[in-house]
């Protein structure tokens, strides 16, 4: 280290003059050597590389397609008030009576009933009027003589139905008013059995488990939201029927012991919550044999609307252990609507009523083979063809198919003239065609015919009626729909 002393004198020559500095103590330190630099690591950040976000716009309504908003929105609470109309009820006495058809209003008790089950769906365009409405025509009254009256004479083995017809011909809404009219028929006295989408069964949305107990894939949620419809929906006559012998069975910790001709089928629906549990189980064969037991007093309905979707392809989306698929007749609700569709479980009262969808192919001939509607092809290929649904359908005298024909053109005029009166269906009371409308002078002032809008609508009808030859649904396409 170098010192430097005090009043040391330094010279600097600046222009030839000598000039003095005194420079106080000092210590001078010797500079460290210069360190390597540290090399920073690295880091993602990707707040630095992110866009900008922007608010995204959302509908000033809902963010549903236009099919499915129609349905969530509740716009039949802007449909026009129907009450004015003073609307007949559907029952058995409109339907005997039927003469170039009717439109009839569900009753509040079969309202809520069909709505829990799940019997409006939800293409059907209930939102066009303040409350659910039904065209009684000739299928329904042929209907309600062959299929509905027999529900208390004859076994689901005997009175087994399936409604068949093109696409839009009403087989669904038909199917609904079999459940109405039997509901008024019994009184209310009547089980009804609904599924409204057959195909939930097979495409492989609902969690399933091996069920030891009946050998069968148990489906515990589907199960349990299909019995949650049911109970709700059947709640009245549940609520008369005891129990044909005792069971026990554990809620949350809770032991609860039914007894035979003390508690009820409610209350059993309403305790037991082994439906929804993934374990093996017997809550729904004990369940079925109730209803079989209690099908002597009380008629029971089971209705099944897309069966094809099922029958004609019962190979379903679920896997075995070695991921072969599951086959319909192994799962535990696939077995039971085998078994009643083909007649192996009989109620003592009552009837079996599937509906055979026009969305599915034509190519698979399982259910059409078994209706009669097409010959036995014995080269058929298993996938288009199973011989062993086909013949569990045969069973017992077989299933009888139901031809749903389209509106006849007194039907087709009665429907739409109360969408006239009721605000769907807007016939103008003017002039549209260019060749009619005035041109000159003297065309313009002189005084303008009287429009007769009767015959518009006649003339409505007819076009309407040649272009959608009566199916419901191409009649409702081609009408001005005002929502």
């Amino acid at each position: 280290m170098l010192k430097v002393s005090s009043n040391v004198l330094k010279r600097t020559y600046l222009s030839g003059t000598v000039r003095s500095f005194s420079i106080t103590s000092t210590v001078l330190a010797k500079k460290p050597a210069a360190s390597k630099p540290v090399k920073k690591k690295v880091t993602f950040d990707p707040k630095k590389f992110q866009q900008p976000q922007q608010k995204v716009k959302k509908s000033g309504m809902t963010h549903l397609e236009f099919h499915d908003a129609v349905k969530e929105m509740n716009f039949d609470k802007l449909a026009m008030d129907l009450t004015p109309f003073e609307l007949s009820e559907l029952t058995s006495a409109v339907v005997s009576n039927e003469s170039g058809g009717q439109v009839t209003a569900f009753s509040s008790e079969s309202a809520a009933i069909l709505k829990t089950l799940g019997s409006f769906k939800k293409y059907q365009h209930h939102e066009l009027f303040s409350k659910p409405v039904s065209m009684v025509t000739h299928n329904t009254a042929l209907l309600n003589e062959q299929f509905v009256e027999k529900l208390a004479d004859a076994s689901s083995r005997t009175n087994r139905v399936c409604l068949v017809g093109e696409r839009g011909a009403g087989k669904s809404t038909l199917l609904a008013q079999a459940q109405a009219l039997a509901l008024d028929k019994y009184e209310g006295d009547v089980i009804l059995l609904h599924i409204d989408a057959a195909e939930n069964i097979t495409d492989g949305s609902s969690d399933y488990i091996y069920n030891s107990k009946n050998k069968t894939y148990h489906q515990p949620m589907f199960t349990k939201r299909w019995i949650y419809k049911l109970r709700n929906s059947n709640e009245a006559v549940f609520k008369k029927l005891k129990l044909s012998r005792d069971i026990s069975f554990q809620n949350k910790r809770v032991d609860h012991q039914l007894k035979k001709d003390e508690n009820t089928l409610y209350d059993f629906l309403q305790l037991n919550v082994d439906f929804g549990k993934f374990q093996p189980t017997h809550a729904f064969s004990f369940f079925i044999e109730e209803l079989v037991h209690h099908s002597k007093s009380v008629p029971v309905l089971l209705s099944v609307d897309n069966a094809n979707a099922v029958l004609d392809f019962p190979v379903t989306k679920y896997r075995h252990h070695d991921f072969t698929p599951v086959h319909l007749n192994e799962l535990e609700i696939g077995d039971f609507l085998l078994k009643v569709a083909g007649g192996e479980i009989s109620f003592e009262k009552g009837g079996v009523l599937l509906s055979k969808t026009g969305l599915v192919g034509d190519h698979q001939k399982t259910l059409s083979t078994a209706l009669g509607l097409v010959e036995y092809d014995p080269y058929a290929k298993k996938q288009f063809f199973d011989l062993d649904i086909a013949n569990t359908l045969l069973a017992h005298g077989g299933v009888k198919p139901f031809t749903v024909s389209n509106l006849t053109k007194d039907e087709t005029r009665t429907l739409l003239n109360f969408w006239r009166e009721s605000g769907v269906v807007y016939v103008k009371d003017y002039v549209t065609k260019e060749s009619l409308k005035p041109e000159t002078e003297a065309e313009k002032k002189a005084p303008k015919p009287e429009f007769d809008s009767e015959a518009q609508f006649e003339n409505l009808v007819n076009s309407y009626y040649t272009v959608s030859t009566g199916n419901p649904h191409y009649l409702l396409k081609a009408s001005a729909i005002s929502y």
